[in-house]
């Protein structure tokens, strides 16, 4: 049993003197194996994929002994390594949690197998096993786990020779079971851990779970800043994001005034940096810190003028779709149709502004101003502008799905909303972050989300093998869920299961406890 989290932090200031070497760390807090046996995993060292959020969920681990196997299991070798229908993996997960009987082949191999719960994980294991039953040396052992490494046909059918030659030799095991023993050795062990590896492994992967347990503001910003470094930088964001919301951490729009070039926490909310806008670069930001403007003062006209106007039109526009000018209560399409407005006019004429702007209130009395200035040959153009300013032919009010869909594509994720806040949800009852919190054996869950993806694939046990069902994940205003639905319901709800789909859905938690099943779907 762990004991309870009574880790305690001492402040130098207003910062913690946060001290993280191994030998003082505490491998016994209850937080940080409660964080990893939740399987909210994601960030941490060799856990932070789907399959390691998943097993973490599911093994459970209470000590390091158990993560490092944990580490090891996510391993091809005993991914791939079937017995009785189930892998390596599985079969240790079972164990551990009591759900399988512990055997061991053979008893001769209890001592070696014991702290794995009868499973061949490691390459030691393997290594041991022959020494005892084999008759290996060292030198023996060790060409045996490069030749399973290795996958050489002739040198594995050497090293089998030897091995079944040193058993009967022995006379531990007979030949039947030496025999089955060697095929279990050549299947767990293929791109397996040795033990030490895989402890330094999980001492890692606990002290960063160990962060995320204790000060998950910094250790989300911390892990936001390396999300550019990723194959797909906008998927990693988005799902870091999420799993922000899920932990009820504010995060908000990139903020001009902070003239922030990363994500930084700044007041208890983790605020995107300008560079992370998509469009908006190193030279863009660098053009930014060097204009000569008081941010914290600097007016909406002076904004456009002085500060977008001297970017990239990408840029600038890539700014105000995603809220950088929030501060001035204006509705984003209009500062967009402002800032089309305004490059419309001459190089001359926003020079004209900029020396009068101090004057202006709005746009309107900037052109009227430029019309008092113009000679007969520009008044006609100018005029021109004048009307489109008066007479919008699209409409200026922002709307949520607008929004959402702008934020998902320049950030990765609709930071101020999510298209299913535009939806009537009179008889939604619950949402992501409440059904990843607790537990529930309601078969009435109803949740209003958006559809984020879809992965299909084909039944291959049952009565009807072959028919279509699918892995969905959703998401929400507060955070992301990943649910499954069977071919029935597939069968009748397919046509609604559409990525960016804003929908309502009825779940019901697994019989296992560890996942939602989708049993309808409603388009809204």
């Amino acid at each position: 049993m762990n004991k309870k989290c009574d880790c305690k932090f001492k402040k130098v200031g207003k910062k913690v003197n946060l001290d993280l070497r191994l030998e003082t760390l505490d491998l016994n807090c209850k937080t940080t194996w409660d964080l990893i046996s939740s399987g909210n995993t994601k960030g941490c060292f060799q856990l932070e994929s789907r399959l390691g959020q998943t097993m973490a969920k599911k093994l459970k681990p209470t000590n390091i002994e158990q993560l490092s196997a944990l580490i090891s299991i996510l391993r091809p070798g005993c991914l791939e390594a079937y017995r009785d229908g189930k892998n390596v993996s599985n079969h240790y997960i079972d164990k551990k949690n009591g759900l399988e009987t512990v055997d061991h082949y053979h008893d001769a191999l209890k001592d070696i197998l014991s702290t794995t719960y009868g499973e061949m994980i490691y390459q030691e294991q393997a290594m041991q096993i022959a020494q005892k039953i084999a008759g290996f040396n060292l030198q023996d052992a060790d060409v045996l786990r490069k030749a399973i490494g290795k996958k050489k046909a002739d040198l594995m059918a050497e090293v089998k020779k030897q091995f079944i030659d040193g058993a009967k030799k022995a006379n531990i095991v007979n030949t039947e079971e030496a025999e089955e023993i060697f095929g279990w050795i050549e299947k767990s062990q293929r791109y397996s851990f040795n033990k030490s590896h895989a402890i330094s492994y999980a001492m890692n992967a606990y002290l960063s779970a160990y962060v995320k347990a204790h000060f998950p503001s910094r250790f989300f910003v911390s892990y936001l800043k390396f999300a550019k470094d990723k194959i797909d930088p906008l998927q990693e964001i988005y799902e870091l994001v999420s799993n922000c919301r899920e932990m009820a951490i504010d995060v908000c729009n990139p903020n001009f005034k902070l003239l922030n070039k990363d994500f930084v926490l700044k007041d208890k909310c983790i605020y995107f940096g300008l560079t992370n806008i998509k469009g908006v670069g190193e030279s863009v930001f660098k053009k930014l810190q060097d204009i000569k403007i008081d941010i914290e003062q600097a007016s909406y006209l002076q904004i456009l003028f002085i500060v977008l106007d001297n970017i990239n039109k990408t840029a600038a526009k890539n700014m105000i779709s995603v809220g950088c000018f929030d501060y001035f209560n204006v509705d984003r399409k209009q500062m967009l149709f402002d800032f089309d407005i305004i490059t419309n006019l001459t190089k001359k004429e926003k020079e004209f502004v900029i020396m009068n702007i101090a004057g202006y209130d709005n746009i309107s009395q900037c052109v009227e101003g430029v019309l008092t200035k113009v000679n007969a040959r520009r008044r006609k153009s100018v005029e021109s502008i004048f009307h489109s300013l008066k007479n919008p032919a699209y409409s200026l009010s922002d709307t949520i799905s607008w929004i959402a869909d702008t934020e998902s594509q320049l950030l990765g994720i609709s930071v101020s909303c999510s298209k299913i806040d535009e939806c009537d949800l009179n008889f939604v009852n619950t949402d992501c972050r409440t059904l990843k919190d607790s537990k529930t054996s309601s078969k009435n869950i109803m949740i209003g989300i958006e559809i984020k993806d879809v992965n299909i694939i084909k039944t291959k046990r049952g009565a009807n093998p072959g028919q279509e069902m699918a892995f969905v994940k959703v998401t929400d205003s507060t955070g992301s869920l990943d649910a499954v639905i069977f071919p029935e319901e597939f069968k009748t709800f397919k046509h609604l299961l559409s990525i960016d789909n804003t929908a309502v859905m009825k779940l019901e938690q697994s019989k296992k406890k560890d996942g939602m099943i989708i049993k309808k779907v409603w388009q809204v």
